[in-house]
């Protein structure tokens, strides 16, 4: 009887086909710097290098495939190599570079840093050095790439949850147009309520996005008294639009141009922090507003993000004249305030997507409006 075969090396090539492929593209006259940078793969995945020596060759590479990392030599045959690590940074593509070549300068490092590569590895290459920095790079790399489809992500769904908000207000004629009204409405019965266990019995099991956004600035204009008030709502990755406001002493022209203005400069800014901006002089309101400072000359600006796992979905901004400060219990409201509603917003998006399928997940966006002009005057 004939035995049976052994399928030998069937589970090796098991393993290496289903390592993951790091695209790499090599641009330098030296090609035999392909093998050394082969070497230099992240545990579990390996290397594949595409050569170019020349500008023009390099930019046809690119054309046929996206690369994971490139690396450049500032002096090329055909013009610099700065130029090729520049195109790449302000392009769309998710490439992290390194520049290799002669011991820098101080120029060529500023030059480097200026184009937005990630290292500069001089000539001759080291092994044990190049597989450290380019490991380095790439792990550094990977991590943006997460941190942009996890934006991507959220923007999907805050648009499908803005949605639900226009389909629900459709339905419901209750908006709060004034804010003298809505105030004294309110004042009676949120008299008890005290930091942050007072702002979660607020918005305790509310999963409507406009009722939950009007809640959390009427608790803060009872706790700080009469204010201006802003709340700023993720549109893309870098970007902020207005989601409601409480307008109480700016012309309605000036409270455009400077909530527009809080949307683009001052919400990015604080999105990134975790902590609580306080600015209450007018050199530090310049250096975080800039020109359209002017419009908030001698005031008192308080600014924070709604944060939950790491991510900013929402900036609250409040800000009057300096003659009124704000106290310290106004202060205190705030930092409740920030991880509270975080939680509360993140709530509201899973809610909203339980039980969609995932060809309506990903098809799905939920976002600040389209048009500042949706957003709620409360």
């Amino acid at each position: 009887m004939a035995s049976k075969p052994k399928s030998t090396g069937t589970r090796a090539t098991r393993r290496d086909t289903s390592q993951k492929v790091v695209r790499v593209l090599l641009v330098d006259t030296d090609p035999g710097l392909s093998q050394l940078i082969e070497q230099c793969s992240p545990p579990g995945e390996s290397m594949q290098v595409t050569y170019a020596r020349s500008l023009t060759e390099a930019r046809a590479r690119l054309t046929e495939k996206s690369v994971d990392l490139a690396l450049i030599n500032p002096n090329l045959p055909d013009g610099s190599g700065l130029d090729l690590a520049e195109e790449l940074n302000k392009s769309r593509r998710i490439t992290a570079t390194i520049l290799i070549g002669e011991k820098p300068s101080v120029e060529s490092a500023m030059q480097a840093i200026r184009v937005g590569a990630s290292d500069y590895m001089i000539k001759p290459l080291d092994l044990e050095d190049a597989n450290r920095r380019v490991r380095s790079v790439l792990s550094k790399q990977k991590r943006n790439r997460d941190q942009s489809q996890r934006v991507r992500r959220l923007r999907r769904l805050c648009k499908k949850l803005n949605q639900a908000r226009v389909d629900v207000s459709k339905q419901v004629d209750i908006l709060c147009n004034d804010l003298v009204t809505a105030y004294q409405e309110l004042a009676g019965q949120m008299q008890q309520v005290v930091q942050a266990s007072e702002f979660g019995a607020v918005i305790r099991n509310e999963l409507d996005l406009e009722q939950l956004l009007r809640k959390t600035l009427e608790h803060l204009v009872e706790k700080a008294g009469a204010t201006n008030a802003a709340v700023f709502l993720p549109s893309s990755m870098d970007e902020y639009t207005l989601g409601g406001y409480v307008n109480y002493d700016c012309t309605p022209e000036s409270a455009d141009m400077l909530l527009q203005h809080l949307a683009d400069v001052l919400a990015p800014k604080v999105a990134q922090r975790d902590d609580l901006i306080h600015v209450t002089d007018n050199q530090t309101l310049a250096h975080w507003l800039g020109g359209d400072a002017v419009y908030l000359v001698d005031s008192h600006v308080l600014a924070f993000a709604c944060r939950t796992d790491d991510e900013s979905l929402a900036v609250i901004a409040l800000f009057r004249d300096g003659g009124d400060p704000f106290d310290q219990t106004v202060l205190d409201t705030c930092e409740a305030v920030g991880p509270l509603l975080g939680d509360s917003l993140a709530r509201v998006i899973r809610i909203h997507h339980r039980g969609l399928d995932d060809a309506e997940y990903e098809d799905g966006f939920f976002g600040p409006p389209d048009d500042e002009d949706d957003a709620l005057p409360f």
